[in-house]
């Protein structure tokens, strides 16, 4: 009798201590409150070099189309061309606002990232999730000496977080340090990392 005793007054303590442990919701942090840092500035100037190559070319591309045949006439291949440039210009403004709006933060239990400018979007990937890191760079990015970093998640085929625009030793640096974290949570899972990669 007094082993149940015993046991249900053990139970009751730790229910009292679970109810003691509950954060209401004044006490959440709330959405704008981790501070978050901008990806570098460079990566703004390699997207607008990307909008002025894959713009010019696409122009190029549909002039020769519209123009070679000679089928149709000066005002209407007029408001063609014209509305190919609107149109590039409108694609690239898009990607130079959504470079913009690209933060991130290391904190001490998650990696986080926030895009978007219409419809904000911020993704957290805990520690104890984190399957390996991958540093990436394409030829733009070399120029810029920057490098794009992707987390993969257990089960994840593919990357949960990609993370441009980061310096290439400050990138380095933070795979190291994301690596390190997610040993200390998983002591003995196998964590990954991959050998930075070009990208054509």
């Amino acid at each position: 009798m007094d082993s149940s005793e015993n046991i249900s007054n053990e139970a009751d303590s730790i229910d009292e201590q679970a109810c003691r442990d509950v954060v209401v919701p004044s006490q959440w942090q709330g959405f704008d409150q981790v501070a978050l840092q901008p990806i570098d500035k460079r990566h703004y100037t390699q997207v607008l070099c990307e909008n002025l190559i894959f713009g010019s070319l696409s122009f190029i591309a549909v002039s020769l189309i519209v123009i070679l045949p000679r089928e149709l006439e000066l005002p209407l291949l007029l408001a063609i061309l014209t509305g190919v440039v609107l149109l590039i210009a409108l694609v690239g403004l898009l990607r130079y606002r959504h470079a913009k709006s690209i933060f991130y933060a290391t904190c001490s239990h998650e990696l986080i990232m926030q895009q978007g400018f219409w419809w904000v979007k911020r993704t957290s990937l805990p520690y104890s999730r984190l399957q390996h890191v991958s540093l990436s760079h394409g030829p733009l990015e070399r120029h810029f000496n920057l490098s794009t970093l992707k987390c993969f998640s257990a089960g994840s085929g593919s990357a949960e977080i990609e993370l441009p625009g980061i310096e290439q030793q400050t990138a380095e640096h933070l795979r190291q340090h994301l690596l390190a974290q997610a040993a200390q949570v998983n002591p003995q899972s196998k964590i990954q990392s991959e050998e930075l990669s070009d990208e054509s």
